[in-house]
């Protein structure tokens, strides 16, 4: 039996990276990719960001379509908002470069009925993009619903010409073939262990083959994309409600000011961390400095920090590190991602040109566009998404959130000086998980990150 299919999924609740691996391994020229194959749905958006810093944002097609030599397959585990799809067709029709995209006959069409539905119905989280919706029509047979019609080069193709033409590359000793998998497997319907607040399949390598058609003998390696720092979806919908849509387990939720002020050090953030900061003013010039930033933050910003109680804030009762997120906020709301803290002056250190300026490493969604929540690692949640796919290694993608130092750095591992704080950490998590780390990953775009171990395996 050939071994040759190469899973990447995400080890966390989403959002780890996975295009920026996917994309580092369709891009190497020692690795003869011959298909790949998606089983996406428009809520999962997965960025690529060449070497230029130019970036492609991938929904339905496989982001390794920016290899021109790899074979493109959607597979019936997929859902497609025509709209959505168009423009993502569009966008990428450069790389695409005349080849064809093999449909399965079996994916659905989303429609406006199925988004309505979910704002209607899921109260627990969602993107409402419909994919829930879809499927439950799918699994009910519901007489509504459409499948995918072809659309330019994306050609549908019944099951039998869909898995001819995937055989084809895993009959093929000397080609590899790579699973492209969405969501992450905290957000897995079954066993994520945080129902409700999950997506609306399960999320894992067993997953990906059996939506693809392809027997788990076939299997060669699981690459799992993790982060030191899971996130979720914001509290905040678009149109400002506020719901619930989950924690990380028994992960403390943390903030994106102590994330920041910790990378730019090389600690990880601890309870009290604030203290070890020069403070230079008395009580009633810190009320001040806060009563102008609740004056210039964003109402959605407020919302974030304080839920609820956002109208009915008691100056006097505004922490420290409250202050300083809602200083950030503000800065981030008028597109400034470097600035100087009215709260605390950072120490000095010898790496940076202007020791009292913050670097604000928040992100975003790719579908939503809001900011992601941020929290400590549970690490039994991880070893439990282990269990159920064993990964051949980890790759641990946002490494500059742990140092900021090493942001963008390219090398080996045995080459580079890391901070003692960060080997512990390392290998803290290699013996917790009992898996090794293959990479770092320490930016967005391709080739950014230093090799510890080979990733794939020949």
């Amino acid at each position: 039996m050939i071994k040759n299919v190469i899973s990447v999924i995400d080890g966390a609740a989403g959002s780890c990276g996975k295009a920026k691996v996917v994309g580092e391994i369709a891009t190497d020229k020692t690795i003869n990719l011959g298909a790949a194959i998606t089983n996406c749905m428009p809520n999962a958006g997965h960025t690529f960001v060449d070497e230029q810093g130019r970036s492609i944002i991938f929904r339905n097609i496989p982001v390794s379509c920016v290899n021109p030599q790899t074979e493109l397959f959607i597979g019936p585990g997929s859902a497609i908002d025509m709209d959505v799809f168009i423009d993502e067709y569009e966008r990428v029709k450069h790389l695409l470069n005349g080849r064809k995209i093999y449909v399965h006959e079996m994916v659905p069409l989303i429609e406006e009925r199925h988004k309505q539905y979910e704002k209607e119905h899921i109260k627990s989280g969602s993107t409402f993009k419909g994919c829930g919706a879809v499927t439950q029509e799918k699994v009910i047979r519901d007489k509504r619903l459409a499948f995918f019609k072809t659309f330019e080069n994306a050609v549908v193709c019944s099951n039998d010409e869909w898995l001819e033409k995937l055989y084809t590359h895993l009959d093929n000793p000397n080609e590899y073939v790579i699973l492209e998998g969405a969501q992450g497997c905290d957000l897995d319907l079954n066993h994520s262990g945080n129902y409700p607040y999950v997506t609306s399949r399960n999320v894992s390598t067993s997953q990906l083959l059996a939506d693809s058609g392809i027997s788990p003998e076939r299997l060669l390696q699981t690459i799992m994309v993790v982060r030191p720092f899971p996130i979720r979806i914001s509290n905040i919908t678009k149109t400002g409600d506020i719901i619930y849509t989950g924690a990380n387990g028994t992960g403390k939720e943390l903030t994106w000011t102590e994330i920041n002020i910790a990378s730019q050090f090389g600690w990880y953030p601890y309870e009290g961390m604030l203290n070890d900061f020069k403070i230079e003013y008395e009580e009633d010039e810190f009320l001040t400095f806060v009563q102008k930033d609740l004056v210039r933050c964003p109402e959605i910003y407020l919302k974030q920090i304080f839920g609820e109680n956002y109208k009915d804030i008691n100056l006097k009762e505004v922490t420290l590190l409250q202050a300083l997120e809602i200083e950030r906020l503000y800065h981030k709301s008028i597109g400034e991602r470097e600035y100087e803290s009215n709260y605390i002056e950072l120490p000095f250190t010898e790496t940076k040109d202007s020791p009292t300026l913050i670097v604000d490493l928040s992100e975003q969604t790719t579908v939503t566009k809001m900011e992601r929540r941020v929290f400590d690692l549970d690490i039994k949640k991880l070893i439990n998404n282990i269990h159920i796919n064993t990964p051949s290694s980890l790759y641990l993608n946002f490494f500059q959130h742990l140092s900021y130092n090493h942001k963008g750095i390219i090398g080996n591992y045995d080459d580079i000086n890391f901070e003692k704080p960060i080997r512990e950490y390392l290998a803290w998590l290699e013996n917790n998980t009992g898996i090794d780390i293959s990479t770092l990953g320490t930016g967005s775009r391709n080739g950014e990150r230093i090799k510890r171990k080979e990733l794939i395996r020949r």
